[in-house]
């Protein structure tokens, strides 16, 4: 195992926009990997607000949308739970998108490629929780390894020693790839979007309309969940 520095950077908020009704997120369509004139042409009156909220410099080759739409229940988790980064290179081509293994330590060799993220989550029925704590350092495996997130979990999860935030309703967040943070589990019934941006140079958006128009959204429940 080795030791990693992660949350090297703060975590920073960067604008706002006025909460939305239920009847607003709820007729959102929700996008899978959408490039922005994309986003702005089919994704509704929030995801332009939202959009028009980021500060989206442009920098990279690509910018690159996702946003989701859930109904959620007390307990749904709208994403795999666990505490992680985003944009982690994977195969030999250090491609964050593809079918293989994170490698976290290409990212110190790429640093000067970093990507930028930027985040907005409505409401506070299942806000996004980040961990604020400085410098944070865990062990992790020594190579590309498909553990390597539930390593990271399981540390996090044992130590309660740290800061960690949840994201205020409507507010963007802005961040790199060294911040750590998880889904939580809803905590009440409630309408939730999300929308996250990634300005970067290593992967391309969709272009293909029927595959960036998502009509369905997995939620992740535990095994014994009940009605």
């Amino acid at each position: 195992m080795s030791i990693i520095q992660f949350n090297r950077t703060p975590l920073r908020a960067a604008g706002s926009i006025e909460d939305p009704s239920d009847e607003v997120i709820k007729n959102t369509l929700a996008l899978w990997n959408c490039d922005l004139d994309t986003a702005v042409k089919y994704g509704g009156e929030l995801t332009r607000a939202a959009l028009g909220a980021m500060n989206l410099r442009g920098d990279r080759k690509h910018i690159i949308v996702d946003t989701k739409t859930h109904m959620l229940m007390p307990g749904f988790y709208p994403g795999i739970p666990g505490w992680h980064t985003d944009g982690v290179p994977r195969g030999p081509e250090r491609n964050p998108a593809a079918k293989a293994d994170p490698d976290i330590f290409a990212q110190e060799e790429m640093e000067s490629e970093a990507p930028r993220f930027h985040l907005m989550v409505t409401g506070t029925v299942c806000p996004t929780m980040f961990d604020l704590t400085p410098d944070r350092k865990l062990s992790v495996p020594d190579g590309p390894d498909a553990s390597l997130y539930k390593v990271i979990t399981e540390q996090m999860n044992s130590n309660e020693a740290g800061i960690k935030f949840e994201t205020e309703p409507s507010t963007v967040y802005e961040w790199d790839w060294w911040q750590l943070h998880t889904a939580q589990a809803a905590k009440a019934h409630g309408w939730r979007f999300l929308i996250r941006v990634t300005e970067t140079d290593h992967f391309e958006p969709q272009t293909d309309l029927s595959k960036i128009i998502r009509t369905q959204q997995q939620v992740y429940v535990p095994e014994a969940f009940g009605w």
